[in-house]
């Protein structure tokens, strides 16, 4: 029986204003979906915003997935105040608001430096405060925009906080909001030797995923010497079925030709 495709493949990354249109026609024309880009680079900066939409445009792709990192106006030592918890909503408001017009469906949350752990007897308490966050402070604005946010977990040289896809998930699970979930980063899972096994657990907690080979960490090609079928197996087991960016370096000199072989090999696992 054939295998009915649930994931779509995308590109994260940064792009340059000055040839984004090519880029996205690049990438429109290699048979990449949508876009992924961090979002601070276009908050307050609305000519730069307009020329990526323009370009978005002519390309006809998307952006569908926006980076940022995780806010740092927390308290690990204790509870959150209204104050605080009120200006990372404003924050967050004006921020989607102002890119708006890219009609985000998710944004990918990492920030490894503000998501720190004082020491380890704080471990309990930061959980709950970073769960606060996310469900009193980001899920509302979130709920106004339509967007999904996708907790993403770093190794622990990135981070001493979410450094696993499980402590996302217990993030999200605290947080009990249907716009707070997690992603999937094989460069991250692998790093901290996650076993794949474990994904069967996350069902329905996984919004997002990202790719690339783990070591180095460039893009996927033919003969590479990794086997990327147990990433997919380990996401189908967790009920996946969105987008999946290739964020990793070129695998040669030629970035079309890099692009071209990860398409290649990662089209016929989605």
């Amino acid at each position: 029986m054939r295998r009915i495709k649930i994931m779509i493949l995308g590109i994260c990354g940064w792009f340059d204003e000055k040839n984004a249109e090519d880029t996205f026609k690049m990438l429109k024309n290699i048979g990449y979906v949508y876009i992924e880009a961090g979002i601070h680079g276009y908050y307050k900066n609305e000519k730069y915003l307009e020329t990526v939409l323009k370009a978005l445009d002519n390309a006809k792709i998307r952006c569908e997935v926006g980076q940022h990192p995780f806010p740092g106006e927390y308290n690990p030592d204790g509870e959150q105040t209204e104050e605080a918890l009120e200006k990372i909503r404003d924050y967050f408001y004006e921020l989607l608001s102002s890119t708006s017009d890219l009609n985000l469906s998710t944004l990918v949350m990492g920030g490894g430096g503000a998501r720190f752990l004082p020491s380890p007897d704080k471990y309990e308490n930061v959980v709950k405060q970073i769960a606060d966050i996310c469900k009193y402070a980001i899920s509302p604005v979130l709920d106004e925009f339509g967007i999904i946010l996708a907790l993403e977990a770093l190794r622990k040289d990135e981070t001493s906080m979410l450094n696993r896809t499980d402590e996302s998930v217990k993030i999200a699970k605290l947080a009990n909001t249907p716009n707070i979930k997690v992603m999937a980063d094989l460069y991250h899972v692998i790093g901290e030797g996650e076993n794949l096994d474990d994904f069967v657990n996350y069902k329905g907690c996984i919004r997002h995923a990202h790719i690339g080979k783990p070591s180095p960490r460039v893009m996927p090609s033919e003969n590479d010497g990794y086997d990327y079928k147990p990433f997919f197996e380990a996401l189908r087991s967790a009920n996946f079925n969105g987008r999946m960016s290739v964020e990793a370096g070129s695998s040669c000199d030629d970035y079309k030709t890099s692009l071209e072989r990860a398409f290649a090999v990662l089209q016929p696992l989605l």
